[in-house]
């Protein structure tokens, strides 16, 4: 199949990955959370949040097609802020940490989970593998795709706890049409590599990997937050 049919495809297949229809994802967004279990959810995920940009700059150094890597340099530039340190994704994730009562010990040495230390592993492994393209499909489509959506049932869940408002909601509110964005930038990029059974194959197994490995990382949340 040519490129626009494949990409089509493609967008189907992570839509309807079990990772979005998760359990945990359920749970998160179909009850009233209380302030420990926000709590408890906001501090697991901040590894996370801190790593995501290592992986887009690994993705960036192993793709030898410089538009992908402007492309990836773009969205990299965004994740520190545009250059401006107190927008930087990171930090404006730490307000949420903050508003749930994070102490600054707590946040600079942030628990990390068996199942979100193998989602780590295992992004970092293959976003510095030889499979470039597999390496941009990791990092930039299993990573800005889903998006939308997934953060669209967190907030569900988040906004029901008291004292947790937009500010200190911001990075997932922002991410769901900033994501919308970053994905278009990255499927013009790629799209010449996609007319081959090659590249497609590539670019799939990259972004399977990532959203199986997701749904590992959510087990995890899932017996921390909700204890099952």
């Amino acid at each position: 199949m040519n490129a626009p049919v494949f990409l089509q495809e493609l967008k189907d297949r992570v839509n309807n990955h079990p990772f979005l229809s998760h359990p945990f994802l359920q749970q998160f967004s179909t009850q009233a959370l209380t302030f420990q279990q926000a709590r408890t959810f906001a501090l697991l995920y901040y590894p996370h949040i801190l790593r995501t940009r290592l992986y887009q700059a690994n993705a960036l150094g192993v793709t030898p097609d410089e538009r992908i890597q402007a492309v990836l340099a773009d969205i990299l530039y965004d994740e520190y802020g545009n250059g401006d340190p107190s927008k930087s994704h990171m930090e404006v994730y730490r307000k949420l940490l903050r508003a749930v009562d994070c102490s600054p010990e707590e946040i600079a040495n942030p628990p990390i989970t068996p199942e979100q230390q193998g989602y780590i592993d295992t992004m970092m492994r293959l976003t510095q593998g030889t499979d470039w393209l597999a390496a941009v499909g990791v990092a930039g489509i299993a990573g800005e795709w889903p998006i939308p959506p997934y953060y669209r049932l967190l907030l569900t869940g988040l906004r029901t706890v008291p004292g947790l408002d937009d500010d200190a909601l911001e990075l997932f509110v922002g991410h769901i049409e900033l994501d919308i964005e970053h994905s278009r930038m990255i499927e013009e990029a790629i799209m010449p590599h996609l007319e081959t059974r090659e590249g497609q194959d590539s670019l799939w197994r990259g972004i399977s990997l990532n959203l199986n490995a997701r749904i590992v990382q959510l087990n995890g949340l899932q017996r921390e937050v909700f204890g099952k």
